[in-house]
């Protein structure tokens, strides 16, 4: 059995809207920089911000789960998702996904009519997998007029728009290597202070 795990946190958090969303999701995510500047405390924060819900939704569009399964049918599914946090975990009904690996995948819920009423990501894009994320980005463009909003890059990305995909899909790149270089630095340090016995 194939299965894939997301943290309850990271629910929506790469979040698929109607396109007719945007100026609420940018308008929002304004709200969600000025709030962070407010309540920073160096590294850390002395409040949350409840994000509001879009006034748009997936619900609109009509869109059935077999016509994701159709347009991401070069990704393999998964036979079951679960979600949960820590150690706990617990099987998500009426909700299905696809993908590479838990870091770059595609999820979506239905709701009792039998309509799509959400779909999120997992998007950590490494190099060879560049070409797998385009694909995945463009297959949900071409379902719909439809809008990625990355709420922790305060980021909307048109999913009709070629140039825009290309764009987002090179900067998740570049900050997986960055993070792999800053990776590399930490291990190096550790080692070499341990060396000197430091």
């Amino acid at each position: 059995m194939r299965k894939i795990y997301f943290h309850e946190d990271d629910y929506c958090q790469l979040e698929v809207l109607p396109l007719s969303a945007e100026q609420f999701c940018r308008r929002e995510m304004g709200e969600i920089e000025e709030f962070a500047k407010e309540h920073r405390e160096g590294p850390f924060y002395t409040d949350i911000y409840l994000r509001e819900e879009s006034p748009e939704t997936l619900l609109q569009l009509n869109l059935r789960p077999e016509q994701l399964t159709a347009a991401l049918d070069f990704l393999p599914a998964y036979d079951l998702v679960e979600t949960g946090y820590s150690s706990y975990r617990e099987e998500c009904q009426s909700t299905q996904a696809r993908g590479l690996n838990e870091e770059l995948a595609v999820f979506w819920s239905v709701d009792e009519a039998g309509l799509v009423e959400a779909i999120w990501l997992a998007f950590w894009v490494e190099p060879q997998e560049a070409n797998a994320a385009r694909q995945l980005l463009t297959a949900l463009g071409h379902l719909a007029p439809l809008l990625l909003a990355d709420w922790g890059w305060s980021r909307c990305v048109d999913l009709s728009q070629p140039a825009e995909i290309e764009q987002y899909v090179a900067e998740k790149v570049l900050a997986a290597q960055n993070w792999r270089d800053e990776l590399a630095k930490m291990r190096l340090s550790e080692t070499e202070e341990a060396e000197n016995g430091d």
